[in-house]
């Protein structure tokens, strides 16, 4: 059996259900921690500027998350897509449909990540400033993020890659390209942060630096690759009548699958942006505590999130072979696996918050009075966000992309945002700690609208997988690797 046999008997036939999501999530699991010790240790460094309080530094990190986020999330609704539909045609056994969503989604993610990257280093000034940064805050925020705009084309590249590589239950490979990347970024931070002195900056060019030099490996994998779905560059440049219409089509059915998910990422990257305004307003050391606080607790987070993003592939898979009773069950064994880990995650956190605080803001005892604070709110309503992610996880593998969009719009922008402003008008004496309630009490809301959208999908197909009687051609066809 090859090791494609085997992924896909994990995903399609195996009775433990249980094993094949740790299989195939675990080394999701460990890239997404690589990536959460990268983060830490970036705030960490950029704590020893010289001449800078370890607040202000964080501040225009932070401030600058959501922005970034903003653009990097149109790539991973497009890698979102390639995961829904492409699993569904493998599951269909349907290789040549496989090959031919895979060869358009990296023309149209490179594309997009071009565009993205003109669009993020022009409008930084002008977005910062309405974000209300001030002083040094403004300054190196503006850096940080045009910087990172050289980012995007290489990392769309990847979300291909990832999308490609994740429908067939290959979650390894995505994390060798990404794991490398990151541990070369972890590498240079220090050496761009503190020993050229390049302060803020220098963490946006470390990351730049090592993402360029590792993830366009991603790519020449695909091309590479002996199981899966491969490329040649026939996928990519064929230029005939017939082959310019079905990629037309194609890209048609793979942006109208992306654009809900990938708006629903932007909008609520944008949303946290405006969630940053609001809380810069209660204070330098505010931002953060939350940007601590988001670093820390996101070691819990992340291995759920990686549950869910395997989660789509394992209903994709069935939904296109038409196992739709593995498909719920799938569901329902997550949903209980995910709460499981952060019950334990969050308790373990919770007794040691204040010393792993404390590493980040030893300097500035209020910021790290109301990190601690913040910790505590968010530890106590992290099983919520396991059920947030099964229930994304489950619209992006069924292709009810527009269902991601709803959830992840009404959480921040229906729910979070009016409700910390309601709640800060009303309660202004309790200053940031409205803050921290308003966010529990709107990942509780969610996990019941997320329920009833649940309860409308139908588990059908997003793509065509019925197989078609086609008589032999007077010609020979191309064929594809």
């Amino acid at each position: 059996m090859t090791k494609e046999d085997k992924k896909q008997h994990l995903i399609l036939k195996d009775k433990n259900i249980y094993k094949g999501l740790i299989i195939l999530a675990f080394p999701l699991m460990i890239n997404n921690l690589i990536k959460t010790l990268h983060d830490i240790i970036d705030m960490f460094f950029v704590t020893f500027i010289d001449g800078a309080v370890s607040s202000q530094s964080v501040a225009a990190i932070q401030l600058t998350f959501p922005v970034v986020f903003t653009f990097v999330s149109l790539g991973m609704g497009l890698s979102i897509a390639g995961t829904a539909l492409i699993s569904q045609t493998l599951g269909a056994k349907k290789h040549g449909e496989a090959q031919n969503f895979a060869a358009n989604l990296v023309i149209v993610a490179i594309t997009t990540g071009i565009i993205l990257n003109i669009v993020a280093f022009m409008s930084a000034p002008y977005i910062m400033q309405w974000m209300g940064a001030e002083g040094t805050v403004l300054e190196n925020s503006i850096a940080y993020m045009r910087i990172r705009a050289f980012e995007l084309p290489v990392l769309f590249s990847f979300f291909a890659y990832l999308g490609i590589r994740q429908a067939s239950g290959d979650t390894f490979s995505p994390v060798l390209v990404s794991g490398s990347a990151i541990l070369l970024n972890i590498l240079l931070s220090p050496l761009f942060i503190i020993v050229f002195n390049l302060g803020v900056p220098g963490a946006a060019l470390a990351t730049v630096v090592a993402h360029a030099l590792i993830m366009p490996l991603g790519i020449i994998r695909l091309f590479l690759a002996k199981d899966g779905v491969t490329l040649t560059p026939r996928h990519l440049f064929s230029a005939d009548f017939s082959s310019l219409h079905k990629r037309m089509v194609t890209t048609k059915q793979i942006i109208k699958t992306a654009v809900p998910a990938a708006m629903g990422q932007s909008i609520t990257a944008i949303g946290f942006g405006v969630m940053n305004g609001v809380i810069y307003s209660f204070g330098e050391q505010t931002v953060a505590a939350f940007g601590v606080g988001n670093r820390l607790l996101s070691m819990i987070l992340h291995p759920v999130m990686a549950m869910g993003a395997i989660l789509a592939a394992f209903i994709g898979q069935n939904i296109g072979a038409h196992n739709i009773a593995r498909a719920k069950e799938t569901f329902r064994k997550n949903m209980i696996l995910s709460n499981a880990i952060m019950v334990v995650g969050a308790t373990l956190i919770l007794f040691v918050r204040e010393p792993l605080a404390a590493l980040f803001m030893s300097d500035d005892p209020v910021a790290l009075a109301l990190t601690v604070d913040y910790m505590f709110f968010i530890l106590l309503g992290l099983p919520l966000m396991a059920v947030f992610q099964t229930f994304i996880g489950t619209f992006n593998g069924t292709g009810n992309t527009q269902y991601t969009f709803i959830l992840s719009v009404t959480r921040l922008w229906v729910i979070r945002i009016p409700l910390v402003l309601f709640m800060a008008r009303l309660f202004p004496a309790r200053g940031s700690q409205v803050i921290w309630e308003a966010m529990l009490l709107s990942n509780f809301l969610i996990a019941v609208i997320g329920y009833i959208l649940y309860k409308r999908i139908t588990f059908k197909p997003k793509v065509d997988t019925q197989e078609k009687t086609i008589q032999a051609p007077l010609k020979p066809s191309p064929s594809y690797k």
